[in-house]
Parts: structure tokens; C-alpha cells; sequence
């Protein structure tokens, strides 16, 4: 990781780096463009000034509409800070720091690997056992197919397959891999309810909604879970005689898995989406693998700690979840655009580019910067949105009119209105789009 040149600072400080895997993707072009760019390749030519940048946005960035705010825009070729409004504030960043949390899980997890929900047997009990995967879905439609994505009745097909209909067995769930609270530090107990975001448990299909096309979340997902599994067992023929909570033994046999997509794959579709489900479960995995300790404290405390391995600056920052839900979180803009400047350079969690909504496209911003002065930002800003009561966030990359990408990220906290927070983020970057930043 490189830290970012801010001039206040002094020279850059050049730190080394930890080979990871990543997809050699490219950033798309505009949207009404057929190929993409080398977000490495597109680091030459002409860079903006900070004068140039300053002239462009300066206005817009200290309007009241962002109130207690962070601003900071870095050009990933030579690292510099072209603006700096309180870069080094520490705020509440709201969604964006799923950022981090797709950082730490790339480098944690793996950009390969696949999470898997498994059956396994001892005597006439069998174990159905979490492996922390939020997008494992209770059916699909090509669950009838001999191989196919995972799914809760793909599951319990190839379980019953494997038991046969002998006995009537016990079912006992295991989702100890997560352990310590449910909710978030600082989240409204009424956020299940209200469809914010489930508990957090290792085991769940649905992302723990009531029903497949429900908002709201039950309070016990592991058990829903379980639940549906012991009837999609019986409707195979399996009698189940009881369903409790437990552990599975070690050594115990396994009868068969489902595995989900890679954690490259989770990732970006957590950030396309801002997806909380998918973001805590990532980060109580990272707390698991890094510090064994699969909970909200420790997915916090081993994200600050990879983030610190990799040369960023963390010296502010204070994480209590992986989602952005909490109002704890604290975070310093230019943190979040040290992670941006190694993605865009290719040198470190490159996916998570892919995975940034784009402009008037898709996820979170898709139905954004539709107006005559954001529209300059269609299909060249790719960025991370964050919204919480009084909080505004927006962080990503924009080609600026020479096809040169800029780092930006925007922090606004107790904003009176959000959709002039939103428009003035969006005109800000769309600013950056259609300017060469040179003067």
C-alpha cells in the first residue's frame, strides 16, 4: 500500500505489499460504449493540479448541504492529493465502509474461495452446519439439475439421497462459527423487523427473511433455517423426529455440501447492492479466520488489523461492524481512498472495482445522477453510497474527460436534507467527470 501524497503531510511514505490473488478485470467505459479500460493503462498521460480540482469543486465541497464533512480527491498515477477538505476527520462513513470490509475479506478469505453449508451424520442424528454463507437461498429453479448453485433444497436433495428412508433421524443445527451478539453495536433493535438487516448467524436462507419475497427478518435465522430443511427432508421421505440447536463432534461424517460462489463473486455483489447480510457475515468470517473470534468485535478488530498490515493509515478509525449500519463507526476519508488508489492501481483487491455501482446504471446507483448537472457522471463514476440518519457517503473512481481515473471520496455527517447531500455528492464527482482538472 502506498500512502496517499497529502500535501499537508509531506512527501509519500511507500510501504510494500502482500501479493494477493485477485481478477485481472478492467473498468468499464461509459455506459453507451462496447469496451472497457485498463485502469493501469489509463494512469499515464496528463495529470489534474490541485488548482485544477480546486476550481471544479471547491465551492460545492464546502457548501452546507455536505455540513460537517470530509472531502478528498487523489489521482492514483502519482498518488497525489489534489483536494483536501478535513480529509483526515474521523466521521461516520455509513455504507462505505463496506469498502473495508471487501478489502479484508479478498485478503482474509481469498478471492477463490467458496463457502460451504454441509450435512453430516453421527448415528441417527445429523448435523446441518453453517458456514457463515448469507446468500444461500431456501430454492432454485435449477435445483432439479444434477449440479447447480447452491441452495437450502439442493441440500437437503443430496441429504436424502445419502440417508435414504430407514430411520427417523434428529436434526441439529450448528452455527457456532459466528459467536457474541446478534445486532450491531448502536443498531435499532427494530431493524430486522423493518427489513434493515437480519441477525447475524452462520446459518441462514434468505438472508432470514419471513418468506422468500418478505422485507422483514425473523429473529432466529439459524432456526428458520433448520426448519425449512427438516421439511424439505420429510418431502423427500426422511422422517425427522426433533430439531435442536448444537455442535457438531469433530471428525463427525460428512453427507454432503453446497457451496456458494467465491468470496471475488460475494464481494462485488455486496458492494453493487450495499447488501448488510452479506457484508456482516463477511466480516464475522475475517474476525474468524484472522483472530479466530467470529463475532462483531472481532471482524472489526482483524479488518483495522489488515487494513493496518497493508499500510493504511488507521490511526483514526474505529470499526464496530462490517456494514456501515452503526453510528460508532469512525472512519477518515483518506483511509477509505488509500484502499481506492491500490484497487485502481491494480496492486491490491482489484475486484472491488467491478463491484462498485455504476453511475446511472446499476445497484445503488442506478437511478442516480439523472440531472442535467450530474449527468456528466453516467457511466464513468463507480462508487460505494452510504446512507444513515444524517450521513451522506459517496466513494469510488471517475475518468475524468481525458479517460484519467480519479480517487474520491465524499463524508458528509449531520446533513439537514439527504437528497441535497446526494446531489451535491453527485455533482462533485460529476464535476470531476467532464473537466481535466488543469489550470
Amino acid at each position: 500500500m502506498r500512502r496517499i501524497w497529502v500535501a499537508a503531510l509531506g512527501a509519500a511514505v511507500a510501504f510494500g505489499s502482500v501479493p494477493v490473488a485477485h481478477a485481472a478485470d478492467s473498468l468499464p467505459a461509459p455506459a453507451s460504449a462496447s469496451t472497457g479500460w485498463s485502469p493501469v493503462s489509463a494512469l499515464n498521460g496528463t495529470a489534474p493540479t490541485p488548482a485544477g480540482v480546486r476550481e471544479q469543486i471547491n465551492r460545492l465541497a464546502r457548501s452546507d448541504a455536505l455540513r460537517r464533512s470530509g472531502v478528498v480527491v487523489v489521482d492514483p498515477g502519482t498518488e497525489q492529493t489534489l483536494f483536501d477538505k478535513q480529509a483526515s476527520r474521523a466521521l461516520i462513513p455509513a455504507s462505505t465502509v463496506k469498502i473495508f470490509t471487501a478489502a479484508a475479506a479478498l485478503e482474509a478469505l481469498g478471492p477463490n474461495a467458496r463457502l460451504a453449508t454441509r450435512t453430516a451424520q453421527q448415528g441417527n442424528t445429523v448435523y446441518l452446519i453453517g458456514g457463515g454463507d448469507a446468500t444461500l437461498p431456501r430454492a432454485l429453479k435449477t435445483d432439479s439439475l444434477p449440479q447447480g448453485p447452491a441452495s437450502l433444497r439442493r441440500l437437503a436433495r443430496d441429504t436424502a439421497t445419502k440417508l435414504g428412508t430407514r430411520n427417523r433421524i434428529d436434526i441439529v443445527f450448528d452455527d457456532s462459527l459466528f459467536s457474541g451478539r446478534l445486532l450491531g453495536p448502536g443498531w435499532p433493535k427494530g431493524f430486522p423487523a423493518a427489513g434493515v438487516a437480519a441477525p447475524v448467524t452462520a446459518l441462514m436462507i434468505d438472508q432470514g427473511r419471513r418468506t422468500s419475497s418478505s422485507r422483514a427478518r425473523v429473529s432466529d435465522p439459524s432456526e428458520k433455517a433448520a426448519q425449512v430443511f427438516a421439511n424439505l427432508l420429510e418431502k423427500r421421505g426422511v422422517q425427522v423426529n426433533r430439531i435442536s440447536r448444537g455442535v457438531a463432534p469433530a471428525g463427525v461424517s460428512e453427507v454432503a455440501r453446497v457451496e456458494s460462489v467465491t468470496i471475488t463473486e460475494i464481494v462485488k455483489e455486496m458492494l453493487t447492492g450495499s447488501d448488510n447480510d452479506v457484508s456482516e457475515a463477511l466480516g464475522h468470517l475475517v474476525g474468524k479466520e484472522v483472530l479466530g473470534d467470529g463475532s462483531f468485535a472481532g471482524g472489526a478488530a482483524a479488518t483495522t488489523q489488515i487494513l493496518t498490515s497493508a499500510g493504511v493509515d488507521t490511526s483514526s478509525m474505529e470499526l464496530v461492524d462490517a456494514s456501515g449500519l452503526s453510528g460508532r463507526n469512525k472512519v477518515a476519508p483518506a483511509a477509505i481512498a488509500e484502499v481506492l488508489v491500490d484497487v485502481v492501481r491494480g496492486e491490491r483487491w482489484a475486484p472491488i472495482v467491478q463491484g462498485l455501482a455504476v453511475a446511472g446504471v446499476t445497484g445503488t446507483l442506478a437511478n442516480r445522477f439523472a440531472t442535467k448537472a450530474t449527468n456528466p457522471g453516467r457511466g464513468v463514476v463507480r462508487a460505494k453510497t452510504g446512507t444513515l440518519t444524517g450521513v451522506g457517503s459517496l466513494a469510488g473512481t471517475v475518468l475524468d474527460d481525458d479517460g484519467r481515473p480519479l480517487v474520491f471520496v465524499l463524508i458528509g455527517n449531520n446533513v439537514r436534507s439527504q437528497a441535497q447531500a446526494r446531489d451535491t455528492m453527485d455533482r462533485i464527482a460529476s464535476r470531476l467527470a467532464e473537466c481535466g482538472c488543469r489550470s
